[in-house]
This record gives C-alpha cells, structure tokens and sequence, in this order.
C-alpha cells in the first residue's frame, strides 16, 4: 500500500516539474505566446502560490466631509478568485468584484489591472462612512485586508459677534473661516437674505478667497459704502459644506454700541450735572455748620445730639450717590 501511494506522489511531482520546465522553455520562445507563459509562471511559481495581499498597501485612508474617499486593496496573483468589499460596522457587502449590491449610488468598486487594485470609492464621504472596511477575497479559507476610512469635518464660522452694527457709508469686512480643511472648497458663495452676492458692482463689493496655512481658507466679502438696504442676514456657503451666517445692521445716524447691547444710549451730561449738585450741596452744608432747632421744635433732643454729626452725614451721602451714580455709567457702557 505505502509503495503505491509512493508512487502516486512521484507520479504528481514530477507533472509538476513537467509543467516548471514546459514555462521556462516557453519563455526563451519570446512572441505572444511566450509572454502569457511568463506572466502564469509569475503567477504561480516563488513564495506564493496563490492570491496575497500587498504589504505596502496602506490601511489607513482620510477624507474630507463632501469629498470623494478611495480605499485601496492591492491583491497579487489573483488569478480567478473574486474580490469583496464589506463594511464591518454592519456586514454589509458592497460590492463583489465590479457588481455593487447596495442601493447607496456612492459606492462603487473598480480594478487597475497595472497595479492589481480593486479599489472601493465613496463619494460625498458623509460622516457616518468612517469606521472600518474589509476587503475579502475568494479564497478557501478567506482573506481579508482591511482599510480604516477617517471622516475630517471642517469647522466654518464668520469672525466676529453674530449680529455686526456699522455706520451707513462706512466699510464692512465680512470674513468667512473654514479650518481642519484638507481640500480647498471649489468655491465659497455668499447670500445676502437668500439672494446670491454678486461681485458685479465694481467699488461696492469685493469678493476674494486666500489660503492661510495648509488647512485654513478664508473667503472675505468687502461692503463698501453700505446702505440700510444692505441690512440683513449674510450667509457664506462653500461647497460640499455647511454654510455659516451673520446679521448686519446698517445705522443712519444711531449710537451702534448702544443697539448691540439692546438698550438706549443713557447721556452722560446729567450724571455729572447731579455729581455737581451734590458736591455744591454738601461743601454748602458744611460751611454752614449744623442747625439747632428752637425750643419749640419737636425733636430738639435728637437734634441736638445728631448737629455735631450732619456735615459727616451730608458728605458720606454725596458719596454714596457718586458711587451709586458711577456704577449706573458702567453698567450703560
């Protein structure tokens, strides 16, 4: 029994070195046909025998919010054997080689022969794409590669208060500030009450997009020569990405501090007509000397008792109503 199945290995060791040398003389033959046999012998005979994945392939991919997101998955020798995206978080398959079995339209899955990679693109990355990816091949047992896929959000906001008062006439910078941006928006749009700002009005408006640092843009909208009709809710929009806004209130002739704050401007002239008054009553009372009712008054007693002490009373009274009147300054400021 044992020489028999000794035989059976020798049999099938040597079709395999029939086939070796058949692939060698093959390639010296040159031709069409002596380049297919070097490609199946490449295939087929070194350290793997069958589909391996790439070690150089990376499994970490970032993408921003709105853009487009490709996960690579560099299979060698796949002869063939299929190729499977599944999304972990909850086992969904994707796609199996080139057919998608999702009714999400974002994903799509496609082979670059010259580097074997079935690559996985989802399009307009929404946050809820991050999370893990398995890339799964046919084999028995299976293989699996797999991609992390990270998610930037960048954050957009209009520099500033959120409602902005000016002067009629006066210059008006709005600037727009996106960060954590991996990509440069195709382009920023700004909207005055839901209408799109043109930059057509030449010396009135300007419009402008600059980059400061590799993950800062800026989109800038100049008002010049602001009217009241200017007034409004301003928003800007770049693309793929949420939209930030402000309110600007143009004043004709109106103390914009005191609007901000919501309350009307208090004049400073009566504060200081009061400290005035008080300051002339209390020296007055003081040069005066304290007055001692007659023997008739009621309350002589207590008068008499409290006299030495009404110049001290009368100025620790302007002191107060400095203080008090000092304190209600600040709080109108």
């Amino acid at each position: 029994m044992w020489r028999r199945h000794a035989l059976t290995a020798a049999l099938v060791l040597a079709a395999h070195l029939i086939k070796v040398l058949s692939c060698g003389e093959a390639r010296g033959t040159g031709g069409a046909g002596g380049a297919g046999s070097e490609s199946r012998a490449r295939r087929y005979v070194g350290l793997y025998t069958g589909p391996y994945f790439d070690p150089a392939a990376p499994n970490n991919v970032t993408a921003q919010l709105g853009t487009h997101a490709y996960l690579p998955c560099k299979v060698r020798q796949l002869s063939n054997k299929s190729v499977s995206w599944i999304r972990r978080r909850d086992a969904h398959i994707l796609t199996v080689d080139r057919f998608t079995f999702i009714a999400d339209e974002r994903f799509q899955a496609f082979l670059v022969e010259a580097t074997d990679t079935w690559t996985l693109q989802v399009k307009y990355v929404q946050p809820r794409d991050a999370g893990l990816y398995e890339c799964q091949v046919g084999t028995e047992p299976k293989m699996s590669h797999f991609v992390q896929l990270n998610v930037v959000v960048p954050k957009i906001e209009i520099a500033g208060e959120s409602e902005i008062y000016v002067k009629a006439g006066s210059t008006v910078s709005l600037k727009c500030i996106i960060t954590q941006a991996l990509e440069e928006p195709a382009y920023i749009f700004w909207y005055h009450n839901d209408q799109r700002v043109l930059s057509y009005r030449r010396g009135l408006r300007d419009i402008r997009v600059e980059r400061l640092g590799p993950d800062t843009i800026v989109g800038h909208l100049v008002l010049h020569h602001p009217v009241r009709e200017d007034s409004g809710n301003y928003s800007c929009a770049p693309s793929n990405l949420d939209s930030a806004s402000v309110v600007l209130h143009v004043l004709s002739g109106e103390q914009p501090a005191a609007m901000q704050h919501g309350n009307a401007a208090r004049p400073a002239a009566p504060n200081a007509v009061l400290l005035t008054l008080g300051a002339l009553t209390a020296l007055w009372g003081m040069s005066r000397g304290p007055r001692v009712p007659s023997r008739g008054d009621p309350g002589r007693g207590v008068a008499v008792l409290l006299a030495p002490f009404i110049p001290l009373i009368r100025l620790l009274a302007f002191v107060v109503s400095t203080l008090i009147l000092c304190h209600d300054e600040d709080d109108s400021q």
